[in-house]
């Protein structure tokens, strides 16, 4: 019986030496990691990239089940519209009820045959609803809504941006606990050369969220008097004017090209002259070579 109790008491001493043993491996195991983690040399960088890469990949993966699409939706619209100017003023009041504002805009043409293009910008959100009141304007010509999913594109950028603020707060750390130059003027290198790559990470980020954010409508507008699809004799508006302009126009052209003619003469008037001297010489000499020229028979 004690033999028994010797042979136990000895078997569990072996298995507390030994489960110590592999606590104090593995702690010395962290303990090496996390020195490595915080070392001032060239290892502790390529720790540190695995280690962030690690957790981003971790977080992408928990995200992609509940993760919101990010798509960039944009339209065409094309109309005829009656009167140029009443649809622009309605127009503007539909872009400031959106919230929306104009990014480019022209309007080329005269009298009732003007055009106007617009770049518009508009939340994404009220996309939809714009359009149904814009196409209220005048006779829709054309139309189309086209969309680019950039989804993961943008969970990238936001990704590779979380990565380099980690890294970036780590090695400020580090630098803080430098004590020699060489380990100093290292980690600045690096830290120039991640804050490069943020700063163009975060300018394609902020333009790839404007984008998903802000639809772009790109509208034409052509100004039709029949674009109205009621009768409403608009086309006998301002008849008189119309028709006293018309009558000024054309005698302002028929002066002009009487002008026109006037200085045509007097510029090649001395050319006239002499070609007209010209003429009458010799109208004169055949006059008289025919009057001094032999007799027929028949004239005797």
């Amino acid at each position: 019986m004690r033999k028994t109790v010797f042979v136990l008491l000895i078997f569990v001493f072996l298995l507390t030496a030994v489960g110590c043993g592999v606590r104090q491996s593995a702690t010395s195991n962290v303990s090496l990691s996390e020195e490595r983690s915080y070392s001032i040399n060239g290892v502790f960088f390529d720790a540190k990239a695995s280690t962030t890469h690690a957790l981003t990949a971790e977080e992408s993966g928990f995200a992609e089940d509940a993760v919101q699409q990010r798509i960039i939706r944009n339209a065409e619209l094309s109309l005829d519209v009656e009167n140029l100017d009443v649809a622009l003023e309605e127009l503007e009041r539909l872009i400031k009820q959106s919230t929306g504002f104009v990014a480019n805009s022209s309007v080329s043409g005269r009298g009732e045959n003007r055009t106007a293009w617009l770049t518009i910008r508009v939340p994404e959100a009220r996309l939809d609803s714009f359009l149904i009141e814009g196409k209220e304007l005048g006779k829709v010509l054309h139309t189309n809504i086209y969309t680019n999913e950039v989804t993961l594109q943008y969970i990238d950028l936001e990704a590779r941006i979380s990565n380099l603020e980690r890294q970036e707060e780590r090695l400020l750390s580090i630098l803080d606990k430098a004590e020699n130059i060489e380990d100093i003027l290292r980690i600045e290198q690096e830290l120039g050369r991640i804050r490069g790559q943020l700063e163009t990470l975060t300018g394609e980020f902020r333009y790839l969220r404007n984008q998903v954010e802000y639809s772009t409508v790109s509208m034409t507008l052509r100004e039709t008097p029949t674009a109205s699809p009621v009768i409403t004799g608009s086309g006998l508006k301002g008849v008189w004017q119309r028709g006293t302009a018309g009558l000024v126009n054309t005698v302002n052209a028929m002066l002009t090209g009487l002008g026109n003619l006037l200085v045509f003469l007097l510029t090649f008037l001395p050319l006239f002259a002499l070609l007209a001297a010209i003429a009458a010489a010799a109208a004169y000499i055949g006059k008289k070579t025919g009057r001094g020229g032999p007799r027929t028979p028949d004239a005797e």
